[in-house]
């Protein structure tokens, strides 16, 4: 390996990197050794308290990681989707858009076939909708129908959403 110098004879570029590295490197390695030989002198209490707070920050991840998740909101659509069976008005459907994206050519189908078609949803637009608004052909759901799934298609894909 050729290895290039600068007038006062110091190396260069891509040289000089690989020594930084390998410096740093070895730094880590040994306050890595250091660390783990001082956890093995430690008495039994002190690696009870580490075990404690170790536990504790797991635990604190893992809640944050299930009550935020991964971001999103848990389909590829984006949509929001829920019930409202208390409403003065009855039964209710409401889908949101939560994606970024505009859709096109929504069609809402409520379980055996009652569906809605909206032209366009843009972001965060929210569209509520009581049963009545569904149609097979001409015909609406019986006033008494309970909905039980909720199938969302646009332009930018489709998901079915469960309805409780």
């Amino acid at each position: 390996m050729v290895t290039r110098a600068d007038p006062q004879g110091r190396p260069t570029g891509l040289a000089r990197l690989s020594a930084r590295a390998s410096a740093l490197c070895g730094s880590v390695q040994a306050a890595a050794s250091d660390l783990l030989e001082g956890f093995r002198r430690s008495d039994r209490f002190f690696r009870m308290r580490l075990g404690i707070v170790g536990a504790w920050a797991v635990l604190s991840l893992a809640t944050l990681w299930g009550t935020c998740g991964l971001g999103g909101n848990g389909n590829s659509l984006g949509a929001d989707v829920q019930v409202n069976r208390d409403s003065i008005m009855g039964v209710q459907i409401l889908v949101r858009n939560e994606s970024r994206d505009i859709w096109e050519d929504v069609t809402l189908t409520l379980d055996d076939g009652w569906k809605y078609n909206q032209r366009t949803m843009r972001p965060q637009d929210l569209v509520v909708l009581p049963m009545s608004h569904f149609k097979k052909g001409e015909e609406a759901p019986p006033a008494d129908h309970e909905p039980h799934s909720l199938t969302v298609e646009c332009g930018r894909g489709s998901g079915r959403f469960d309805l409780r």
